[in-house]
């Protein structure tokens, strides 16, 4: 069951290195996008107002869902993306997949037939994930320590996990070039060691 469990989640307006921020700042106008595991429609909202951008979001919650259309979501769809085989009759500019794969079993099988089906030639794809190659986490991996937390990039909700190249190879094995790769956080901040220590990658892609 997707996300049943997870809160109603908003737009973090006042931090301009989070994923919302970032992700929204580079957002081409006037796209139509696919929001996949949208929640209350928090992101695709700033895109209909600021964006001119038309959003059809996937989630589990219906609740959700009913929020998001009621922001002005113009379709919305109750997919359980635990299993892959759904069906969405039409394609889009854009999907966006903001921490959504970490939380799946075959994140790859749901980014793939989203790519070939629902994207257009030349459809574009941004997708953000937790970075687990993050210098805390390497430095409590060495120790053998591998804990489980409420939230955040080891949240006992996350079924897998990623460092920036096999997220990479997990893109392009869907079908998906990286055209751009943005970090999050502090990495974002001061511009050095991202891979150490952002918080997230946002991969900015396009279809092969």
């Amino acid at each position: 069951m997707l996300y049943a469990k997870d809160p109603a989640l908003i737009f973090n307006h006042h931090d301009p290195y989070s994923p919302h921020t970032i992700i929204t700042r580079e957002f081409p106008r006037g796209k139509t996008v696919l929001d996949v595991g949208c929640n209350t429609g928090y992101v695709g909202h700033y895109l209909i107002r600021r964006k001119n951008c038309v959003c059809d979001g996937i989630d589990y919650n219906q609740n959700f869902l009913n929020q998001a259309k009621d922001g002005g979501y113009r379709h919305t769809f109750r997919i359980n993306l635990y299993n892959p085989h759904f069906k969405i009759n039409a394609q889009y500019d854009l999907a966006l997949f903001i921490d959504i794969l970490e939380h799946l079993p075959r994140p790859d099988f749901v980014l793939r037939k989203i790519a070939r089906e629902n994207l257009k030639k030349n459809g574009q794809a941004i997708i953000c994930l937790p970075n687990i190659a993050r210098l805390e986490f390497r430095l409590a991996h060495l120790v053998g320590k591998f804990s489980y937390q409420k939230s955040g990039i080891m949240s006992r909700d996350h079924l897998r996990f990623f460092t920036r190249e096999s997220a990479i190879a997990l893109i392009r094995e869907s079908g998906l070039s990286v055209n751009k790769i943005l970090p999050t956080g502090i990495g974002a901040r001061i511009k050095i060691l991202s891979t150490f220590l952002s918080f997230q990658f946002i991969f900015f892609c396009q279809k092969k």
